[in-house]
């Protein structure tokens, strides 16, 4: 029972980092995936928090099993490395009285999570279902900003120059109506009170000392002019609240397996009465055939039919009402079976899917056991424990059986192969594997021999030796030479102690950056097969290659921090900090050579931000488009129509100017129906009207309008045929084109798009914050590489072990929160600056605090 214990006890450390670096890979996806449909919907933190705890439920479920054959793989690649395994053979135990705990445990994971799929599971996906599609209903969030045009009133435009959101108090107020068969009008106002009615159905606004002005739309040079102490102006509240709706449908993944065997039941009822109707079409077929030769054998033909031509066409005349009659009855009968045997092909495609979903919850958890029989003699054979062979070895088998359970569920969903065998069939051939394998290891044989290829190879080297070197071995010095140059140059500058450290760090680097891109990629290719439909093989790669810049930005604070940590920590493994430490050389010294890294990462890192990924995103994005072209070719051709015309378009010249324009188009550059107004103060001052305006030699011509001017009671109206506008200078394309998302955009091309997103009224929070973000997010690499040096640091102390289970959950932690900081400041829930920092500022002061410590 003590070797029990100890076996578990080895497993259990490795299985909790595995399934921490799962859960923590595939939140990312799904928080790329989701934050940006709920970033504009306002959500309260809770909610948002809420979203990811329910998406937590699937995730948990698929890192199980990979869990648990990475810790398999480690913990008896480690014993077998430490000669534990020889050892407890040398008592008499078998490889299978080793691997008992360990499949017992797993059994009793397998039992869990086969409760937990069919039971809890179910109801998370639908409780997330439900929220999501309230979540998408829920309209943007209301904010009355100063400054910003806020258009989610129908019919209706609101602007105020300051606003208190305690009191609703305003100042400065606008308001601009354009209600289909009215004429369009402005209400300006000194100051006003912002209130919801009783229902909240309606936002009372109470406005002083103000104006209205309104055109007469059928006779531009009759107008409106009125002005008031006080008026009473009501305007629709829109849905800003979320509401939460009982859903009763559920998708085959919201429901557990006795109601899907249920669906099953009632589709296979539903198609046995279609086949006991299409059996009673052909047994009536068959009747109404016989009968008919019934008739032919009782009535035969007397006539005899002439050989001349017109005797011929007359004779056929009398039987062209039957044949057409006969065509017509053959036809809707045809009509009818296609339709009937349409119906049983439903519901056996409907079987298939209910029945892969009801083996999946079964087929996963059993992957629990049958990983342990694949990872057990795989980790004794490789006689090595380190992250690298267990991590390689996890990707490989768990790729290969994800590949055969998506591969495996399309085939059945398509009715090619039967549903247990899609699910089953990677256990089963991963299961039979693990046996034999396990034989193998028992009876102390290798899997296959090298023995003659290596001898085969050392006789051909001693061969060649003899004569000249050949190409191969100068080609292999050059590039020894080529990459060792570097480290060259260092040691020479910084010396021999910050190189060793340097080596390791970049080491490590390169591989789990390898590592977890492989993951990203397979994992993404194999998720989402549709979106590759139709591409050919070069496109996918280049797709991929224009996506690697966008996973370095995302995974480089992860990859850096385990990078640190395996530098550091394999250090104090080998008592080499103990032994520096003693020559005199403390933390500060040591660490200096990666935190000088850690800056130059940050100016990588922002480089990358700023002039690589856009481009490559841009390029990603085309891609996406062209593949499968002639399927996307009227969607594309909708979204470039939309780009060029721009309807119930408002543009602010500046504060003391606005413009609208009824129709707006980017190509030709023109507008019809356009106004301009011009404010002093709570006044209108002025206010241009043209039939249309028209862009040339840079610069907005109004034709066929009236320009106004007042001056306290006073009007003066003039008619033109042309006038030029003087203020705004602004290209059509750069006023109304949303030229690329900000992801596309680097720094500086963001920051003037957040200026003229400002100028057109809009509320620019989501930009500013990803503005800030493109600073912000380079700074992680050198806040977690001082994290992974204060962490390793202290494992002579406490353990590498327990240290790196607290870097990964602070990494977890650290970029979980500055997601939603950058969510919630992209809401406008916290100011751009604060939420695309807040990440980096709390965990800047975790890392010195722990510095401090370690140093000490």
């Amino acid at each position: 029972m003590i070797l029990y214990r100890y076996i578990i006890k080895e497993h259990i450390l490795p299985f909790l980092y595995s399934l921490g670096i799962i859960i923590f890979i595939f939140t990312m996806t799904t928080a790329v995936q989701l934050l940006d449909k709920i970033i504009s919907k306002g959500l309260s933190p809770g909610v948002v928090l809420e979203i990811f705890a329910i998406q937590l439920g699937w995730i948990v479920a698929l890192a199980i099993p990979m869990s648990i054959l990475t810790s398999t793989l480690m913990t008896f690649g480690a014993m077998s490395a430490n000669n534990e395994i020889m050892a407890v053979k040398s008592t008499g135990k078998s490889i299978l009285y080793l691997i008992t705990p360990v499949f017992s445990a797993a059994c009793l994971l397998a039992a869990c999570n086969v409760f937990f799929n069919d039971l809890i599971l179910p109801n998370a996906n639908h409780r997330a279902a439900s929220l999501l599609s309230d979540i998408s209903r829920k309209r943007p969030a209301l904010f009355i900003e100063p400054g910003v045009l806020v258009r989610e009133f129908p019919n209706y435009a609101l602007w105020v120059k300051k606003v208190d959101q305690k009191t609703g108090l305003m100042q400065t107020v606008r308001i601009y109506s354009d209600v289909p068969g009215e004429d369009p009008q402005t209400i300006i106002a000194e100051s006003g009170e912002l209130k919801l009615t009783g229902d909240g159905k309606n936002l009372e606004i109470t406005l002083f000392n103000g104006e209205t002005h309104r055109i007469n739309s059928k006779n531009k040079k009759e107008y409106f002019l009125c002005r008031f102490k006080k008026q009473v102006f009501f305007l629709q509240n829109p849905d800003t609240e979320l509401r939460r709706t009982t859903r009763d449908y559920r998708s085959d993944r919201e429901m557990s397996s006795k109601m899907m065997i249920d669906q099953v039941n009632g589709y296979k009822k539903t198609r046995n009465d279609y086949f006991k109707e299409h059996s009673n079409q052909l047994a009536a077929e068959v009747s109404r055939i016989k009968s008919i030769d019934s008739l032919i054998v009782k009535y035969p033909s007397s006539k005899t039919v002439s050989d001349s031509t017109g005797a011929f066409s007359a004779w056929a005349a009398g039987f062209k009402s039957t044949r057409s009659f006969a065509f017509d009855n053959l036809n809707n009968k045809k009509s009818a079976t296609e339709r009937l045997l349409s119906k049983i092909n439903f519901q056996n495609r409907q079987i298939c899917q209910y029945m892969v979903e009801v083996h999946k919850k079964f087929s996963m958890p059993v992957a629990c056991i049958v990983f342990v029989l694949i990872g057990a003699p795989l980790g004794i054979m490789a006689k090595r424990g380190g992250v690298t062979v267990g991590a390689s070895y996890s990707l490989f088998f768990f790729i290969t059986y994800w590949a055969m359970l998506i591969w495996g569920e399309s085939l059945a969903d398509k009715g090619i192969i039967p549903a247990w065998l899609s699910m089953w069939g990677g256990n089963i051939i991963i299961g039979i594997c693990g046996l034999f394998l396990l034989l193998r290891v028992r009876r102390e044989s290798t899997l296959f021999s090298f023995a003659p290829v290596v001898k085969f190879w050392f006789f051909m080297r001693q061969k060649t030796s003899r004569a000249v070197p050949s190409a191969q071995s100068r080609i292999s010095v050059i590039l020894l030479a080529i990459t060792d140059a570097p480290y060259f140059f260092v040691r020479k500058i910084a010396g021999t102690l910050p190189t060793y450290l340097i080596k390791k760090f970049v080491g490590s680097l390169i591989g789990i950056f390898i590592s977890i891109i492989m993951v990203f990629v397979v994992v993404d290719y194999i998720s989402n097969l549709p979106r590759f439909e139709g591409a050919t093989i070069f496109e996918t790669a280049l797709f991929y290659w224009y996506y690697l810049p966008w996973l370095v930005q995302i995974v480089s604070p992860i990859v850096i921090l385990l990078a640190s940590m395996s530098a550091i920590g394999s250090m104090a493994k080998w008592n080499e900090l103990t032994a520096m430490k003693a020559a005199g050389i403390n933390v500060r010294q040591l660490a200096g050579p990666l935190l000088f890294i850690g800056l130059c990462l940050v100016g990588l890192g922002f480089y990358l931000e700023e002039q690589i990924l856009p481009k490559a995103n841009i390029l990603r994005r085309e891609l996406t488009e062209n593949i499968g072209r002639h399927r996307d070719m009227v969607k594309k051709k909708t979204v470039e129509s939309n780009q060029n015309l721009r309807r119930d378009f408002y543009y602010f010249g500046d504060e003391r100017n606005i413009y609208f324009f009824k129709e707006f188009r980017v190509s030709p550059p023109k507008a019809e129906n356009v106004w301009k107004e011009t404010y002093k103060g709570s006044s209108l001052v002025n206010k241009v009207s043209a039939e249309k305006a028209v862009f040339k030699d840079n610069s907005w011509f109004f034709t066929n309008g009236t320009l106004r001017s007042f001056n306290g009671n006073t009007e003066t109206m003039t008619a033109f045929d042309t006038l030029k506008d003087t203020l705004l200078k602004v290209k059509p394309i750069d006023m109304a084109a949303q030229i690329r998302s900000p992801e596309e955009m680097g720094y500086g091309e963001l920051r003037s798009f957040v200026d003229k997103t400002r100028r057109r009224g809009e509320d620019v929070s989501k930009y500013t914050a990803q503005l800030y973000s493109k600073l912000a997010l380079p700074m992680m690499n050198f806040i977690v590489i001082l994290l992974g040096i204060s962490i390793s640091a202290r494992a002579g102390r406490k353990g590498g072990a327990v240290l790196f289970g607290i870097g990964l959950l602070l990494t977890f932690a650290y970029w979980i929160i500055s997601q939603f900081g950058l969510a919630f400041a992209q809401n406008g829930q916290i100011p751009p600056l604060v939420g695309a920092w807040f990440g980096n500022s709390l965990f800047l002061s975790i890392a010195l605090l722990l510095y401090a410590k370690a140093s000490k």
